[in-house]
């Protein structure tokens, strides 16, 4: 995630909503892939509309509903025709905030939900990922659902909600932005491993498993390096969780849960890859690692993208350790992970370099 400024020359982060030296208004551009500073617009009466201008001359915008009505969202509307922006349009589901059961707690989980998505697409969008709504593309169209259960509102006819994907749905248990319930669940299912932006990511490979792996040989290729889709998913799943005390982690997968599936290894690999292109982007603008190419062409490097993780997960990792916390990556990536990676590259970039063959990426000091 690279960083913005405003037209103040003050450093912008992409949760902005406000320029905190300036005091102007931040919104986020999905279509420039900027965050921009705005100025009110008024009428002949100097009452203020609802539009607003970016601050340096340039188009107008709107805010998006969800950020008027309930502050959960910082991306801006540049249509007169629609109420909300790229990312909202996208949500099929969203909690109920209008009870006062607990309101303000849910909205916050809400708006960590929204976060955790924008983050999600900012990284497809700039990686030239489809992104089309249900409404644009009923049959192959992404949405999402924020759903609770009685884990974390009794009140509600959900005995448990299953975050998952299916046919372009992908469906968040809406417990996991609470950060005790999720951490609860970590430990529960013995995971090292699990966030928010890291659910959004994962469930997102599913869905772009249907959409990018359909040639013959690319699925072929998926086979020999992930094994058989076809195999009963349910039995599969039923069967991981049910001997998952005794159940030891193959060293070639990237998690224990990989192993639970040929598609949830194609998932948490396509996590990971995520995972590296957004914070090595970070690591470039803060200069940790050296970026002199555009973004687009930087990340169809995938063996310069190797390299750099390697350097950035130790320090990560390292700094962690410096402040008594746990590994922010914990994960080893094998020699045949990393071929995995590379297919999940290719599917990406189809016009990249072929794959190799590398050795294991380390990534504890």
């Amino acid at each position: 995630m690279k960083n913005f400024l405003c037209t103040c020359g003050q450093t912008l982060y992409f949760e902005n909503t406000r320029c905190t030296a300036c005091q102007r208004r931040i919104g986020y551009d999905p279509e420039l892939c900027t965050l921009l500073a705005l100025d009110p617009v008024y009428d002949e009466h100097g009452t203020l509309g609802e539009c607003w201008r970016a601050a340096d001359g340039g188009q107008l915008y709107q805010l998006c509903l969800n950020d008027i009505d309930y502050a959960v969202c910082n991306w801006l509307v540049s249509s007169p025709n629609m109420s909300y922006c790229l990312a909202c349009s996208l949500n099929h589901i969203v909690p109920g905030v209008e009870s006062r059961h607990r309101q303000l707690q849910k909205r916050q989980w809400w708006a960590s939900m929204e976060q955790a998505k924008r983050r999600l697409l900012y990284t497809l969008m700039a990686l030239g990922l489809p992104v089309h709504s249900k409404a644009e593309d009923p049959v192959s169209g992404l949405a999402f659902a924020f759903l609770e259960d009685q884990s974390s509102n009794p009140l509600v006819r959900e005995k448990h909600v299953l975050t998952g994907h299916a046919e372009g749905l992908i469906t968040v248990n809406l417990a996991e932005a609470d950060n005790a319930l999720r951490e609860h669940a970590r430990q529960r299912l013995g995971e090292p491993y699990r966030t928010l932006l890291g659910h959004f990511r994962h469930e997102s490979g599913h869905y772009y498993f249907d959409r990018l792996i359909w040639r013959h040989e690319d699925l072929q290729t998926f086979r020999q390096l992930f094994g058989d889709e076809r195999r009963d998913y349910d039995q599969a799943i039923a069967a991981y969780y049910g001997c998952q005390d005794n159940e030891e982690r193959r060293p070639d997968m990237i998690s224990a849960y990989a192993q639970a599936h040929p598609l949830e290894d194609w998932a948490e690999c396509w996590a990971h890859y995520l995972h590296m292109i957004d914070t090595l982007e970070t690591a470039a603008e803060y200069g940790v690692v050296v970026q002199t190419e555009a973004y687009s062409n930087w990340s169809q490097n995938i063996e310069a993208c190797f390299a750099h993780w390697s350097q950035v997960s130790v320090m990560l990792n390292s700094l962690n350790r410096s402040m008594g916390l746990e590994d922010a990556y914990p994960f080893v990536l094998s020699a045949q992970t990393l071929n995995k990676l590379r297919f999940v590259h290719r599917m990406i970039c189809p016009n990249s370099t072929p794959m190799q063959t590398g050795a294991s990426v380390g990534t504890h000091p």
